[in-house]
């Protein structure tokens, strides 16, 4: 497939027009975004720059104190053996750890920490939260669904999964032996991302082609996850996309996963199957709980997300 650097086209809203008489136009770019992009990216979307500012200068930080001795022992095994002639095109070359927000915060088990790191990192996932539920009744209104339909449907019996992968993508002097993350559909329900405006590297699968999602300083950049798409009935799409690496530069990557809770039954959405195309014939995906889809998933990150789905039917069929 070949690759592609034209962002001139790439969705961008500018929230604060969704104020003004300008709404219906960046309502239209939202759903040529969410259905022919799965990508779309935020300006004034209400998260300081103050906050967003400390957030990248303490992440920074933090990697190159307490995480880049053993990133660099990881890299130089990866270039031995690549180099060596093993294949290391299942290895991603990057630097990551996990926050858990919702239902329970698990920051304060982090041991390498500190307390102001802490504080900010759980301002900015709050701010981020309520970004995420704000985005999701503006697609309610996109859809013509009822106003918090889809952060009900992602609720299950103790609310969503909210949770934070913090990652650095370091120099690497081989892009051509290994990614800095294969490609993958996100198996979630909405993804915010907090990226380096100064290192690229994300690219998403469009028409055929890589495309670059551009860095814009102090931008949230949004992609559609897996249970979106099912919720939707495909009217909005999860697509592949991947992370370069490159031989300067350290890209930070700041994603924040708004997802359904472990319990959470997913299934297209009743009125959104009813105003489907006749030849689709109602309800294109299945009906399956989120965490029997995530045991699938681990698995089967890397692949196509088409039988993902498929094999949620066969559970089903079977069940």
């Amino acid at each position: 497939m070949a690759a592609t650097s034209s962002t001139l086209s790439f969705p961008v809203i500018n929230m604060e027009k969704l104020q003004t008489e300008e709404k219906p136009a960046a309502m239209e770019v939202i759903r040529d975004a969410c259905e022919n992009w799965g990508f779309l990216e935020l300006l004034n979307h209400g998260v300081s720059h103050e906050l967003m500012d400390e957030v990248e200068r303490l992440t920074k930080a933090h990697y190159a104190s307490c995480r880049e001795p053993k990133f660099q022992e990881f890299a130089a095994r990866t270039l031995e053996a690549g180099e060596k002639g093993a294949d290391v095109k299942d290895v991603d070359w990057e630097s990551t750890f996990f926050v858990r927000h919702l239902p329970a915060s698990n920051i304060a088990d982090l041991p390498d920490l500190d307390d102001h790191y802490r504080q900010v990192m759980k301002q900015f996932a709050s701010e981020i939260q309520k970004l995420s539920e704000k985005l999701l009744d503006l697609l309610c209104e996109n859809l013509g669904l009822e106003q918090g339909y889809l952060k009900q449907a992602f609720a299950g019996s103790n609310g969503p999964t909210f949770g934070t992968k913090v990652s650095a993508y370091p120099p690497c002097p081989r892009p051509d032996l290994v990614d800095g993350l294969r490609a993958h559909t996100d198996a979630g329900g909405i993804i915010l991302l907090f990226q380096d405006d100064q290192v690229s590297g994300l690219q998403l699968l469009k028409d055929g082609e890589w495309v670059d999602v551009p860095p814009v300083r102090h931008a949230i950049v949004v992609n559609i996850g897996d249970q979106l798409e099912v919720i939707t009935n495909g009217r909005y799409k999860s697509v592949m996309h991947r992370v370069l690496t490159r031989p300067d530069g350290n890209r930070m990557s700041i994603a924040s996963f708004y997802n359904p809770g472990a319990d959470a039954v997913i299934f297209p959405a009743p009125a959104l199957v009813a105003a489907a195309d006749e030849e689709r014939a109602g309800a294109a995906y299945p009906r399956f709980v989120f965490e029997d889809y995530m045991n699938l998933y681990v698995r089967h990150k890397f692949e196509a997300k088409e039988p993902r789905f498929e094999a949620m039917k066969s559970e089903i069929a079977t069940a």
